[in-house]
């Protein structure tokens, strides 16, 4: 069985759980995710920094081989997305809330909550030996309607599993798997004491 790891290559020590995190798109087609693992991944998120605690968040959790799952796999999921993304155990549909006591909430500041909380989210599950990837390419508007949302905004979907084995797969998706990861230069992303310009 041949896994890819690949951890990220920096010039300061950082914790394991952050350098060893990546978004594979080749899953564990036998692994069943299980109802504790669901719950402390729902707690994760749950108990996220949130803005003056308003938690502008809900996330719903469907399972492979149900329903929902399957729904959203097909009319949810778009381009290269619908090809590995239903061999992983679980979608993480996240959701964020559009008005607050009436009034339309800010979206930034929601996304940036519910950027939050997806990713202690993820840290989570690598924490349990599962791993995560985070989902753009969806059609929100058929999400909604599929799970019957109306007060959120459908933001990303997060599939989630155990890692599985490059043996067998397409050629897109051992391209996909081995290539190198980057990042900007350091002075490209971060300043000590100084102006941007």
């Amino acid at each position: 069985m041949t896994y890819v790891n690949k951890p990220a290559q920096t010039i300061a020590p950082l914790l394991e759980l952050i350098q060893n995190r990546w978004s594979p798109r080749v899953f564990d087609t036998t692994f069943e995710i299980s109802p504790q693992q669901i719950t402390s991944l729902g707690e994760a998120f749950r108990w996220a920094p949130s803005s003056s605690n308003q938690q502008p968040w809900r996330v719903v959790f469907l399972t492979r081989g149900s329903e929902l799952f399957q729904q959203v796999s097909e009319s949810g999921l778009t381009g290269f997305n619908q090809t590995w993304a239903p061999t992983a155990s679980l979608y993480a549909v996240i959701l964020g809330r559009q008005f607050e006591q009436g009034e339309k909430r800010n979206q930034a500041a929601t996304y940036y909550d519910l950027g939050l909380a997806s990713m202690q989210m993820v840290y989570q599950a690598e924490s349990m030996g599962l791993r995560s990837h985070f989902m753009g390419g969806i059609l929100a508007e058929s999400i909604a309607q599929t799970l019957g949302v109306t007060e959120h905004w459908v933001v990303c979907v997060i599939a989630v599993g155990k890692q599985g084995s490059i043996d067998g797969v397409s050629e897109e998706l051992i391209k996909r798997e081995t290539a190198e990861r980057s990042r900007l230069a350091p002075e490209s992303v971060y300043l000590i004491n100084q102006r941007l310009s």
